[in-house]
């Protein structure tokens, strides 16, 4: 066996860094109280005139703190950004798994998706109003989720068209125009409005519906 140099024995170790000893769900919980603080701020001051500083106030924390969870504010901006559509994707794999005929497999996930929308309203929001800020990678990245959402629609429609619940032709033109009218969602709907989020949810599920010819 070969034996350690008496250097290689005083070799200080590394140090394992901060997140390494930190549990998964400690992380995660941290992780989603930064975006929430975040998509708060971003939501009221904008992203360009918000700062570290700022979040890090919100949250009674230092910019380290900060670092510590995500390299910088455009990674912030970037998961913030993300959430939506991700929640979106893991819903249909849930929905999916499930043993439910094709038009209400549809039906289940249209109203999942716009549930999540109305519960990230603040994300979507910052979404669509600051995707010229976000670094060219991660634009890129969350369009082809974007497109994924997209696809994995057309297919819902597609399994509807042939078990004859839905005559439309144009699958993936028809998932196009769902994924545009469930975005329409953060300019009909706002937290304390008269029009209640269960309302919301009612009237984007059937306005869905009907694109695919579903009274």
């Amino acid at each position: 066996m070969t034996r350690m140099t008496s250097a290689a024995r005083l070799a200080p170790r590394a140090a394992p860094s901060p997140r390494s000893e930190i549990k998964p769900g400690v992380v995660a919980f941290k992780r989603a109280r930064i975006l929430e603080e975040a998509s708060s701020l971003f939501f009221a001051r904008g992203y360009e005139a918000a700062t570290l500083e700022m979040l890090a106030d919100r949250l009674s924390a230092t910019k380290p703190f900060l670092y510590t969870y995500f390299k910088g504010k455009s990674a912030i901006l970037s998961a913030i950004c993300e959430t939506g559509v991700q929640e979106s994707l893991a819903a249909l794999d849930r929905i999916e798994a499930t043993s439910q005929s094709p038009i209400d497999l549809l039906k289940a996930s249209l109203r999942e998706v716009a549930e999540i929308i109305v519960d990230h309203h603040e994300y979507l929001v910052i979404y669509q109003r600051e995707m010229m800020n976000l670094d060219r990678g991660d634009a890129q990245r969350i369009l082809r989720l974007r497109h994924e959402f997209d696809l994995r629609i057309g297919k819902l429609i597609d399994d509807c068209i042939r078990d004859g619940s839905v005559t439309i032709r144009d699958a993936a033109a028809m998932s196009i125009w769902i994924g545009g009218l469930l975005s329409w969602i953060t300019q009909c709907y706002r937290p304390g409005s008269k029009r209640s989020a269960e309302i919301v949810v009612d009237q984007a599920v059937e306005a869905c519906l009907r694109l695919v010819g579903v009274a």
